[in-house]
């Protein structure tokens, strides 16, 4: 590092010390200066536009992941590790759009025994216009060999990492920007629609609205396994917060279902449905799975409320408007939003289910009204 580095790295640490946040705002690698507890920021880089470039061990895309990396605008991307306790080791990345930011940002969880650093998720999010970040948990790799003897490791996975990410990258937000992010939202689906339950009971003010996809509860490790069989989101309901939670009808969404019920038993249906709408997806597997429509799980810029879980999400959040019936799409193409629309349908809040009036095309959400289950 040469002089003029060294003179503008120990000003930016002391202007982020000492001035408002309004009042600072810095260039993509003044964050590497950044000093922020119990972490080591690693690297601070813009990538231009196109540039990014899918890493060896990611794994494997389908329809539902966003994987056009050519396309991204340039971004700020932002790698470091936290270790808030001896034995513990959790990397993570915060993704930053140069230009163009909506001023909102979003969480990535992860899938199986996590390991790794969710990319398809963080390049959703930059390019729908948000900041995101995603951890891997605490430790690499997909396997699950590391929970024997690693108890740091284990309270990682269970919740620690990803609140540790969060309360990081709004750090880092407020750095870039010169400005908080005004919303923050988590979305994600199987050990990452558990993720986003655990952030709703332990962490409630990480997180504005919250959509958590197929929660697979059996995830919950060591002395966490019961801190989800008995829910109580009362703090993060006060909060203002909003939860979605999905589940495909054919991914067996019985634990998804008793969690809502247990959460209506000690919090009161009227009060529930003040902040959470369960969504059973008819014929979807797990996480998207199946000849189901597409109803908004991934985040676009050409979307709205109506025919978007997460803009209906956020929508909630920020003007109080409360989803009921999202409409689903069909596509020829499968996450081609440009190719032939094959049917529409209604997709109902819990416990209610969409029949078909009987009059016009079944192929038509308009033909279709939400009614409780017979």
């Amino acid at each position: 590092m040469n002089r003029r580095s060294r003179l503008f790295a120990s000003a930016f640490v002391l202007v982020m010390a000492c001035l408002p946040a309004a009042a600072a705002a810095a260039p993509c690698d003044g964050l590497s200066t950044l000093q922020l507890r119990n972490t080591t920021i690693r690297s601070a880089e813009e990538i231009a536009a196109g540039a990014f470039t899918l890493p060896a061990d990611s794994p494997r895309s389908d329809a539902s992941f966003f994987t056009a990396f050519e396309t991204l605008a340039a971004f700020c991307r932002v790698k470091g590790v936290i270790a808030p306790a001896r034995g513990s080791h959790i990397e993570f990345e915060v993704w930053l759009p140069e230009s163009g930011w909506n001023g909102k940002y979003v969480g990535a969880g992860n899938g199986g025994y996590g390991g790794l650093i969710n990319y398809y998720r963080l390049a959703e999010a930059v390019n729908a216009g948000y900041a995101g970040s995603a951890t891997d948990t605490g430790h690499r790799g997909a396997r699950n060999d590391w929970i024997k003897g690693h108890p740091e490791q284990v309270i990682d996975f269970n919740s620690r990492a990803v609140h540790e990410t969060a309360e990081k990258t709004k750090a880092i937000i407020q750095a870039f920007y010169g400005e908080p992010a005004k919303g923050s939202y988590f979305n994600s689906c199987s050990n990452g629609g558990r993720q986003a339950l655990v952030e709703a009971l332990r962490y409630p003010a990480d997180y504005d609205g919250i959509m958590a996809g197929a929660p697979t509860f059996s995830l919950n490790l060591g002395r966490d396994k019961a801190s989800l069989s008995d829910p109580n989101l009362k703090a993060f309901k006060d909060r203002g917060g909003k939860l979605i939670l999905y589940h495909g009808a054919d991914d067996g969404p019985a634990p998804t279902l008793i969690y809502y019920q247990r959460l209506v038993s000690r919090l009161g249906k009227e009060s529930v449905n003040d902040f959470v709408r369960l969504y059973a997806i008819p014929e979807m597997g797990h996480c998207g799975g199946g000849p189901v429509p597409d109803f908004g799980l991934r985040l676009e810029r050409e979307t709205d409320a109506q025919h978007s879980m997460a803009r209906a999400l956020e929508r909630w959040v920020e003007t109080g408007a409360a989803p009921e019936a999202l409409i689903a799409t069909k596509y020829e193409t499968d996450g081609d939003r440009s190719s032939h629309v094959v049917r529409t349908r209604p997709l109902c809040p819990y416990p209610q289910q969409a029949r078909w009036s009987g009059r016009g095309s079944a192929d038509e959400a308009a033909n279709f009204v939400c009614r409780p289950k017979p």
